[in-house]
């Protein structure tokens, strides 16, 4: 999938479940995240992830931390 079909679904359903397989592990994980950080709680937390250009910025909600994913 690109990365702008990737956004574009994501901003179509708020926040998502996204599952992906593990390139280490090949174990199926997922995250329940959000590209939203509109909120006083998310902008609290230290943001320490550095996506790249390929890569699109979550918040995730189980670890309580930011994420890069793509």
């Amino acid at each position: 999938m690109k990365k702008e079909d990737f956004v574009r679904k994501l901003d179509d359903a708020g926040d998502a479940i996204v599952t992906y397989r593990s390139q280490n592990s090949r174990r199926l994980k997922y995250n329940v995240c959000t590209s939203d950080f509109d909120n006083k709680y998310i902008q609290s937390k230290r943001n320490r992830a550095k996506p790249n250009n390929k890569q699109v910025l979550f918040f995730r909600a189980i670890s309580i931390s930011y994420r890069e994913l793509l």
